[in-house]
């Protein structure tokens, strides 16, 4: 009888470790649960603020397309400014040539009108 004593009394502390170490698992299962818990809210905080920021992305990136269009559009004004300011230089210089080759013929012409009117003059004083 003191042996079934003792096999109870020993079954009795082995169930009452395997009820600590069962009442352990769940204390611990509770304390994954939490974590879980945190780490999914943390997750849920962390994909809305890449949401965020995938539409601030978004937005700049259509501000600097926009940016790049204009841009281009002002490369070309620059472009068409060029070659209207490269024209203008081109007729400036041939209009200056021009005015050369004119004041120089003027010239010509003048010399030759003062040597037509001094020789009226002479053969107006010879008559």
């Amino acid at each position: 009888m003191e042996r079934v004593k003792n096999m109870t009394k020993k079954l009795m502390e082995e169930r009452q470790k395997a009820e600590d170490r069962i009442a352990d698992l769940e204390q611990d299962i509770e304390a994954m649960k939490l974590k879980l818990e945190e780490v999914e809210n943390e997750k849920t905080t962390l994909l809305e603020g890449c949401e965020e920021k995938e539409e601030e992305v978004e937005i700049i990136t259509a501000d600097n397309e926009e940016e790049i269009r204009r841009i281009g559009e002002l490369e070309l004004e620059i472009e068409n400014n060029i070659r209207v300011i490269d024209s203008n230089k081109n007729e400036l210089h041939n209009q200056g040539q021009e005015k050369m080759h004119k004041e120089v013929k003027h010239a010509e012409l003048e010399t030759k009108l003062k040597a037509f009117i001094e020789e009226c003059m002479e053969m107006s004083e010879a008559v």
